[in-house]
């Protein structure tokens, strides 16, 4: 394969993530100047952030607060020649705090189904399961030790942050465990140190989420990340993967 189609599927702006540094057009041109073709932008959704806005009881209103970091990437990328697609990090109201990327989304799947965050992880996988891709980011950061495997469709196996203790081995336990789990990988980035940390290669041009849901489901993709050992030095680390679907794909193929 002589040309791939990089992408960074977990990114956050200052404009929606309280705890991101890097406004929407800037996360844009960090990618870009590292030849990445695509990022997904995957800012924070929870009880915390709505309720934190003046607007919490307009779920229109709150879905436009939550967009600009989103949108200002998207016109900046736009300029640039790189592509924004749009997902979103959701944590629901639950004891172990997890947070689960979801992919196969746009702004109305937003609009139409507010607050989802108040569901568990059970009844939004029973509603959602076999329409979008739920991942599970970093699924053991923080001492978590509680997987709900059956409302997942894989995990984040690889997450570059590099302000947090991730646990890939117990990441890598869990996917053994659970064979037909998605492995994808994600820089995570919030600030400048954050940025191209990690990355998705395809054989084929992703243009939107759905597309990058479709092309997963497919496989053949490969994950890579970057490992800063204590010299300094970068090393380069490939996962050739191919996994089957969990999902029902009438509604996306």
């Amino acid at each position: 394969m002589d040309k791939y189609f990089k992408i960074d599927p977990h990114t956050h702006t200052a404009e929606t993530s309280k705890c991101g540094h890097l406004s929407g057009a800037t996360l844009a041109e960090r990618y870009h100047a590292l030849g990445y073709d695509a990022i997904i932008i995957t800012d924070h959704l929870h009880e915390e952030y709505i309720s934190s806005l003046y607007c919490k009881d307009d779920w229109d209103a709150c879905v436009e607060q939550f967009l600009q970091g989103y949108k200002k990437a998207v016109k900046r990328g736009a300029k640039l020649g790189l592509s924004v697609m749009f997902g979103v990090e959701i944590r629901f109201n639950e004891p172990n705090g997890s947070d689960y990327l979801l992919y196969g989304i746009d702004e109305g799947f937003l609009r139409e189904n507010p607050y989802l965050y108040r569901l568990t992880p059970q009844k939004f996988f029973e509603r959602f399961g076999e329409k979008i891709l739920i991942i599970q980011a970093h699924p053991f950061r923080n001492g978590n030790k509680t997987v709900f495997a059956e409302c997942i469709h894989g995990i984040e196996l690889v997450n570059t942050n590099p302000r947090h203790n991730n646990y890939t081995d117990k990441g890598q336990a869990l996917c053994e465990a659970n064979p037909v789990f998605y492995q994808l990988c994600g820089s995570d980035a919030h600030r400048e140190e954050d940025v191209g940390g990690a990355w998705i290669l395809f054989d084929e041009e992703i243009s939107d989420s759905y597309e990058f849901l479709a092309a997963i489901k497919r496989g053949g993709y490969s994950i890579g990340h970057e490992k800063r050992k204590k010299r300094g030095k970068l090393s380069k680390v490939y996962s050739r993967l191919k996994r089957k679907s969990r999902l029902n794909t009438s509604e996306e193929e």
